[in-house]
């Protein structure tokens, strides 16, 4: 059997370079979305959140991208891991919410 040429021999010289340009721009492009999403989602937990009992807590705000790469490296399970999680949390603080207790006091006879 043959081998075949390396793809880059294989398109024409007037395509090769606008088409390294945009694989160029647009690995750029996705790791500036990518960055910009990470800052918005810190700036998003800086605010505090409030729980309710029985609803649970928000542990975590993850950027999509970054989700579905973890997920492509480690397999589709990895999110279920608590070590992975919490290893994911301390190497980036920025993913993890501020969160405030609200403790709801019902005393009997009083109207709400």
């Amino acid at each position: 059997m043959a081998e075949l040429p390396p793809i880059h021999e294989t398109i024409p010289g007037d395509l090769l370079k606008p088409m390294l340009e945009e694989f160029r721009s647009g690995w750029n492009l996705r790791k500036v979305q990518a960055e910009a999403a990470r800052k918005l989602i810190a700036e998003t937990n800086k605010t505090e959140h409030q729980f309710s009992e029985g609803l649970g807590q928000l542990k975590a705000r993850i950027p999509i991208d970054f989700y579905q790469h973890m997920k492509f490296l480690f397999g589709p399970d990895i999110w279920q891991d608590k070590k992975f999680l919490n290893r994911v949390l301390q190497e980036n603080p920025e993913f993890k919410p501020t969160v405030a207790a609200k403790t709801q006091i019902v005393a009997p006879g009083l109207p709400f």
